[in-house]
């Protein structure tokens, strides 16, 4: 996995309207853990953090945290955002070593299209959408991309299928299913039972053969 770029400070502002007020000048509070010496605080630019999620797809991000001049390899761990605009309020880091096994989860992506819904019609499901994996920052993907073009109908692939990339281990129980091929959907019209239409048709001609006594048809005498 790349890590990304980002500038950061230190932070004094850790008052309430001291915070606030640092969120009016385009700044963003954040934390970083891990370092052994407890959270530090921080803050980085609210738009240069929006550009650097735009610019991923992936959900486990590594930021290379350019800190007073410091370099900090770190995952960003969780962003906090406003109940109704969605814009970022603060980020946690976890600061992590190149050499250390860290986990993430990361997201299942599909290669190719299955044989079984080319050419048997039949419907994938997507099962697992993520795995949770183990590896150094270096070797860790940003996504598990699964080739399912084999994939027939009444077919399974699992986690143990899965090709995972080199120093990387895949935490998930080997028998989970991650996508499978069920058969096509057939819908079944509905036809009158033997009797019905006939029945209808009887009394259709009952009712209009039903003869009604003519006015003025006899003489009293």
């Amino acid at each position: 996995m790349k890590a990304i770029e980002l500038a950061a400070n230190a932070r004094t502002a850790k008052k309430r309207n001291q915070v606030r007020a640092l969120r009016h000048t385009g700044s963003m509070p954040a934390v970083i853990y891990g370092s052994g010496e407890g959270a530090e605080q921080l803050e980085v630019d609210k738009k240069s953090f929006q550009r650097m999620m735009e610019s991923t797809s992936a959900t486990a991000v590594l930021v290379d945290l350019n800190l007073d001049g410091n370099s900090r390899l770190a995952l960003i761990q969780e962003v906090q955002h406003h109940p109704l605009s969605r814009q970022p309020l603060h980020v946690d880091f976890r600061e992590v070593r190149k050499d250390q096994q860290v986990q993430v989860t990361v997201p299942v992506v599909t290669v190719g299209e299955a044989v079984g819904v080319k050419v048997g019609g039949g419907n994938l499901e997507h099962v697992m959408r993520q795995v949770h994996v183990s590896g150094t920052p270096a070797e860790l993907p940003e996504m598990i991309e699964v080739d399912i073009s084999e994939l027939e109908i009444g077919s399974t692939l699992h986690v143990s299928d899965i090709v995972r990339p080199a120093g990387v281990e895949i935490l998930d129980n080997a028998s989970n299913p991650v996508f499978s091929v069920s058969r096509p959907r057939v819908e079944v019209e509905e036809t009158p039972a033997e009797g019905e239409e006939g029945e209808e048709g009887a009394e259709g001609e009952g009712a209009e053969g039903d003869a009604k006594p003519e006015e003025g048809g006899g003489d009293k005498k």
